[in-house]
């Protein structure tokens, strides 16, 4: 099959890179290749794939200076992607779109012939469902079981799974004594104007304290004043912040495997809607369990009790004990459950039967 895969163009999709969908772009396209297909990638010029690139814009929008009105510098960068596509469409069996925000692309599924593939990856509130369900003539492949429930009336056809290239990620059965804490350091408003700290760092760290045990936190401070102001003045001998304090940050990827694969444990305390996140694929590709709230989709990620603890939201004391009982889970359990349920190659497998399926019209 000629296939496009259409990448985000905030970040490039290369190995080392810092984002989850260029990411995924970048090894989709890597096992599609290897199964025989011919696979172009649409993305930024400093992206780094290994089949044929297509550049929309120089640079990737957050590698690229910032103009006076950066949603402008966005979308005019998307503007020029769907031109492209659009020009080009004739080329392709299948167009698979991991654009953020995914519905512009679709904005033309009416007038090709080619079909466009749809992964969302992300949180789907109310409006972004409306959105997707004007789309009912293209496809869309859920990342989660849970993420299908809450979007219902989205034409999704399929259900994936991510996965990631479980040979890049180092098992290690022997860890150091700390517990991880590594994603986006931020708080914001949602629509019901409440606070909301998404990835649960301040509940990491008072488990933490409370635990007498150490935390390692990493990851892009996406709002400083929070960090400033809530997470610094909590720092200490036992809760250290080792990450950037700036919005992109100098952790790559092989800093980030050593992190993983040397922590007793992987906090994943979200207060989020998450689709399916890579950190605690990737935390138990090396070995190390996660410890994560019961909402959206970690318990089907995480296996309660095999390869980590589901601990209902805000409960402290049920975190301590996850802690203490961290021991008991067998870090090759974690990484056998990765291997068999989301590696990358499974993830392309799994894509390969949708777009014949919808191509045989089935």
């Amino acid at each position: 099959m000629k296939i496009a895969l259409l990448a985000p163009l905030t970040r490039p999709p290369h190995p080392d890179t810092r984002g989850s969908r260029p990411r995924i772009v970048y090894d989709l396209a890597s096992h599609l290749i290897k199964k025989g297909h011919e696979v172009t990638v649409y993305a930024a010029g400093d992206a780094k794939v290994p089949c044929k690139l297509v550049s929309v814009i120089p640079q990737s929008v957050y590698n690229t200076p910032q103009a006076e009105n950066s949603f402008y510098q966005h979308t005019i960068a998307l503007a020029e992607l769907v031109e492209k596509i659009k020009n080009d469409v004739e080329n392709y069996d299948i167009i698979h779109n991991h654009v953020y925000p995914e519905f512009l692309p679709l904005l033309i599924s009416r007038e090709i012939k080619t079909s466009i593939v749809t992964t969302p990856h992300l949180y789907l509130w109310p409006e972004l469902i409306n959105i997707f369900k004007k789309f009912p003539h293209t496809y869309f492949v859920a990342i989660s079981d849970y993420q299908r429930k809450v979007g219902r009336g989205i034409n999704f056809i399929d259900r994936v799974y991510n996965g990631i290239s479980v040979e890049d990620f180092v098992f290690n059965d022997k860890p150091k004594d700390y517990f991880l804490f590594f994603g986006r350091i931020k708080r914001f408003k949602d629509e019901k104007d409440q606070d909301i700290e998404p990835k649960g760092i301040l509940d990491a760290i008072k488990v933490c304290q409370q635990a007498k045990v150490k935390l390692y936190i990493a990851g892009n401070v996406e709002n400083k004043d929070f960090f400033e102001e809530e997470i610094k003045p909590q720092l200490s001998e036992n809760i250290k912040f080792i990450g950037p304090i700036d919005a992109v940050g100098p952790i790559g990827f092989k800093e980030k495997v050593e992190l993983y694969k040397n922590a007793r444990g992987y906090f994943f305390l979200s207060h989020w809607d998450e689709g399916c996140p890579l950190g605690p694929l990737e935390a138990m590709a090396c070995g190390t369990p996660v410890i994560a709230n019961r909402r959206s989709s970690l318990p089907e990620i995480v296996k309660d009790g095999k390869t980590g603890y589901i601990i209902n939201e805000n409960d402290i004391e049920s975190a301590v004990d996850a802690v203490k009982n961290i021991g008991k889970i067998n870090r090759l359990d974690c990484r056998r459950w990765i291997e068999e349920n989301f590696t990358a190659e499974i993830m392309a497998v799994n894509y390969e039967k949708i777009y014949k399926k919808i191509l045989e019209g089935k």
